[in-house]
């Protein structure tokens, strides 16, 4: 066994086809062909089924590529952090959700780093499933993850299963997001009978825990009842959008003034009605905190305490 087998047979996993895995790796097909060979008969495991369409991660297969997974992990952590202590670089790889608050305070964090000589960061900005599978992949080191709390059960059960740990960032009332010059600005938001009418922007790719995990936009009604929606799929658009298009609102997380201002926007509190959410960080059970980690975390912690940070 060695790392460039392991690396070969985590990516099959990852695209479903052994062609596909060595086509995107720029490596011939017969050494990842061989590579699978080798350690199932080393370890004496059936790793992949094969199929008509590529290749099934069987039970047996998928318990060592978690392990798989974790050596490599701890491959490029060691590395990563003999890179920090010799060469002072920066390697920092988080997945959260689409939220102001913490973009941000990532990019104040980010403006600080300015003279370091090596910088590594990724900053991925999606739904909380695949938040989730970011960490347990060893694709990112920390995620943050936002859910409705009527969802905790679900979710708290989750990463105890999947063996990751939580620590609370913040709890909030999600917040109505609309144009200055909107007829709701003003308005007292009670129920979805105050909204008639007016166009609700939403981010397309939210999973909801319902059985199999499907895209809100395909399975929207057990959670939302307007006829007028806006689908978007990135951060940038959503404000452009409502600063734009009459009558139009988000449900968002708490969004600091300065964007508020440059947008033309007011976010408004709508007690009761408002679903209360909660955004958690979660990371693995053998996760060693960075320098920098800490620092962006410290940051984040700092700058949120105006709306109840939970840290």
């Amino acid at each position: 066994m060695n790392f460039t087998d392991l690396k070969y047979v985590i990516e099959i996993d990852n695209y479903g086809s052994i062609s596909l895995a060595a086509k995107k790796m720029y490596v011939a097909q017969s050494n990842l062909s061989r590579a699978v060979k080798e350690l199932e008969k080393e370890f004496d495991i059936t790793i992949f089924e094969r199929t008509s369409k590529g290749v099934e991660t069987t039970r047996e297969g998928q318990r060592f590529l978690n392990h798989a997974k974790e050596i490599q992990y701890q491959m490029d952590s060691l590395k990563s952090t003999y890179l920090d202590l010799n060469d002072r670089g920066i390697s920092l790889k988080i997945s959260v959700p689409r939220a102001s608050y913490i973009s941000e305070v990532f990019a104040e964090y980010a403006s600080s780093l300015s003279q370091e000589d090596n910088l590594r960061i990724y900053y991925h900005e999606t739904n909380s499933m695949e938040t989730i599978r970011n960490v347990l992949d060893f694709h990112y080191d920390i995620g943050i993850i936002r859910y409705n709390s009527m969802h905790e059960g679900y979710f708290l059960s989750l990463l105890k299963l999947k063996n990751l740990q939580y620590r609370m960032v913040l709890e909030f009332d999600y917040l109505l997001l609309t144009s200055a010059k909107s007829t709701i600005s003003d308005k007292h938001i009670r129920s979805d009978d105050d909204l008639n009418g007016c166009i609700e922007v939403l981010l397309g790719d939210q999973r909801l825990p319902s059985g199999d995990f499907v895209d809100l936009s395909d399975n929207d009604r057990e959670e939302r009842h307007q006829k007028k929606v806006i689908y978007v799929y990135e951060r940038g658009s959503q404000y452009e959008l409502l600063s734009t298009v009459p009558d139009s609102y988000m449900w968002v997380s708490p969004v600091p003034q300065q964007i508020l201002d440059k947008y033309g926007l007011v976010q408004k509190r709508c007690g009761a009605f408002a679903k209360y959410i909660k955004d958690v960080m979660i990371f693995r059970e053998n996760h060693v905190q960075k320098k920098c980690e800490k620092d962006f975390l410290d940051l984040l912690r700092e700058r949120i305490r105006e709306y109840g940070c939970y840290f």
